[in-house]
Order: C-alpha cells, then structure tokens, then sequence
C-alpha cells in the first residue's frame, strides 16, 4: 500500500513501528478470540472426551 501512495516500501520510522505494533497486537486478539471461540463451539456439540 505505501508504494502505490509514493511513499518508501523499505523505511523503518515512527509509522512503520507503530503500525507494526498495532498489527501484531491486532493479529494476538484475533487469535485469542479464534482460539476461544472455538473452543466454546467444541464443548457446546457434546462430543465425548477422549
């Protein structure tokens, strides 16, 4: 996306950082919300245990 809006692919700044970081934490929550959520479906089918 930054080089079809003229600006540098490869620069490390502020932005990139921070973006990097919102990303990540984004990415986390998602897969703790996959995780549990998957798991609430697995016990609600009533599957047998072992």
């Amino acid at each position: 996306m930054p080089a079809n809006m003229g600006m540098p692919v490869f620069e490390w700044n502020d932005v990139t950082s921070s973006s990097l970081g919102a990303h990540l934490v984004d990415g986390l929550l998602a897969g703790v919300t996959f995780s549990t959520l998957a798991l609430l479906a697995g016990k609600r089918t009533g599957r047998a245990a072992g």
